[in-house]
């Protein structure tokens, strides 16, 4: 009696202090040990209070015995279920859903009502024959019932989705699993409200999973650009619009493709991941704004669709990718510079296109131009002691690279290659030098830029052969005085 009453008064603040949820093992293996004891003396008191009337004790004692092993076959169940609960992750709510414990507890009640038989001395084999027939015609009208029944059970083994994960329908239906029982799988829909699917009809019809917060969504978009835009600048464009995006992940990065030029307008697929099914719906929004905006800067808009029977009164205006004077203006060293000084450099560089994959140049070569890149995505990688390539940076418009190897005169320690189709102006290194050796006033806002492109690097790439001192900024002067000599 006194372990029953510490039992009780332990439970009570357990429960009551809210540590149930925080213990619940615990609680359940004081449960195994105590719910059956419990039993067990009120069967006693009740046998205590029976006796003489043998009839009625013979039937309680059966009745209290009965009750005893299902006890126990509910503890063991209820222990296992804590011990799977325990191991999923703290974010995965789908990992036991209802018709997995509705048939683990089944299970362990009718082990408990078979111990029970086997106890008594009843036969199994006798209760199966003798209510075979009852079972046949329950079967029969319970057919579309059990065939949810065994469908919610291979649905569950198979394990197609889990809790709290989207799913799509055959019929376009969306929703978030929030239950799967013995009969039907609840969708929670988007306005809020709650969509029961059978589970037989689940089973038979063809399931889009979404997934849930941790796996990222990779959907791509069909974008209409008029015919007059040269493709290279109109895949430049959606590209840039998609980098602008704070909602679409860089790695990796977004993927714009000339789908189809057999009709007018031209058809680009984009093609970008999210980092979950939910955050595409804002991320969506965000790339088509970032598009009209970068469409609309160069002068034109998304096509509708164009029929060959309609007609124009004037001719469409050509739209100009940028003028390497505009490329150059994005560079940081182009705000000392005048005009005169940038038309220079402009008509002493070239424009090179470079496809996707393409190395533009390899570490240790000796750089004679400096690269901006004008459009598209340029990848730094370092190699490492053990021969494996390290990414190390991603250059986007405006960005240039080459400059710091030059003026220091060291061969360059990383390797830049096309990760997009990639647009470059090339400036000749010496009408850089002729401009910066006819301005002696600039050399230190000059040497200031390069200190600071130092100290990038060697914070952003020290897996790399560079050197391990930092310069100062007076040892860069030095240098830039020597290599504008």
């Amino acid at each position: 009696m006194c372990c029953l009453a510490v039992w009780l008064f332990g439970r009570r603040f357990f429960v009551g202090a809210g540590k149930s949820a925080k213990y619940p093992l615990m609680l359940a293996v004081a449960d195994l040990g105590a719910a059956p004891l419990f039993v067990a003396l009120v069967g006693a008191a009740i046998l205590a209070f029976l006796s003489g009337l043998d009839a009625a004790r013979h039937a309680s004692k059966a009745l209290v015995l009965f009750v005893f092993f299902l006890s126990i076959a509910w503890c063991f169940a209820r222990l296992l279920e804590l011990s799977l609960l325990s191991k999923r992750n703290q974010d995965d709510t789908g990992y036991l859903p209802g018709i997995q414990r509705g048939l683990l507890f089944g299970l362990f009640l009718f082990a408990g009502v078979g111990l029970f038989m086997f106890v008594q001395g009843y036969s199994i084999t006798g209760l199966y024959i003798s209510t075979g027939a009852v079972a046949a015609l329950v079967a029969f009208a319970m057919q579309q019932t059990l065939g949810d029944l065994f469908s919610g059970i291979a649905l569950s083994i198979e394990h197609p989705f889990k809790l709290g994960e989207y799913i799509r329908l055959a019929d376009g239906s969306e929703g978030k699993v929030v239950d799967v029982n013995w009969r039907a799988t609840r969708l929670l829909a988007w306005d809020n409200t709650t969509l029961v699917v059978p589970n037989s009809e689940l089973a038979k019809q063809g399931i889009t999973n979404l997934h849930g917060a941790d796996h990222p969504y990779a959907p791509w978009y069909e974008v209409k650009v008029p015919a007059e835009v040269d493709p290279r600048l109109a895949q430049a464009l959606l590209l840039e619009a998609a980098l602008k995006c704070s909602k679409i992940m860089k790695d990796p990065l977004p993927t714009v493709r000339l789908a189809d030029a057999s009709t007018v307008p031209y058809t680009y697929m984009v093609w970008v991941h999210f980092p979950n099914y939910v955050s595409m719906f804002a991320g969506r929004e965000q790339l088509f704004q970032e598009i009209h905006y970068a469409l609309k800067d160069v002068g034109t808009l998304v096509s509708p669709d164009i029929y060959e029977h309609h007609s124009r009164q004037i001719d469409p205006q050509p739209v100009e990718p940028p003028t390497t004077m505009l490329a150059l203006r994005m560079v940081d060293i182009s705000k000392f510079l005048s005009d005169e000084e940038l038309d220079e450099l402009a008509q002493r560089s070239t424009r090179e296109v470079f496809d996707a994959g393409t190395v533009i140049a390899t570490q240790g070569q000796i750089a004679n131009t400096v690269d901006v890149v004008l459009h598209g995505v340029v990848k730094a990688s370092v190699a490492t002691p053990s021969g494996k390539p390290t990414v190390v940076d991603h250059l986007r418009s405006g960005q240039y690279f080459s400059l710091t190897s030059i003026v220091m005169d060291t061969p360059s320690f990383l390797s830049f290659t096309a990760s997009t189709n990639v647009t470059l102006i090339r400036i000749e290194i010496d009408a850089l030098q002729k401009v910066l050796a006819a301005r002696p006033e600039l050399r230190d806002e000059f040497a200031a830029i390069l200190k600071n492109r130092m100290d990038a690097a060697q914070d952003a790439h020290r897996a790399g052969p560079i050197e391990d001192r930092r310069l100062t900024l007076k040892d860069v002067l030095k240098r830039v005085e020597h290599w504008l000599q």
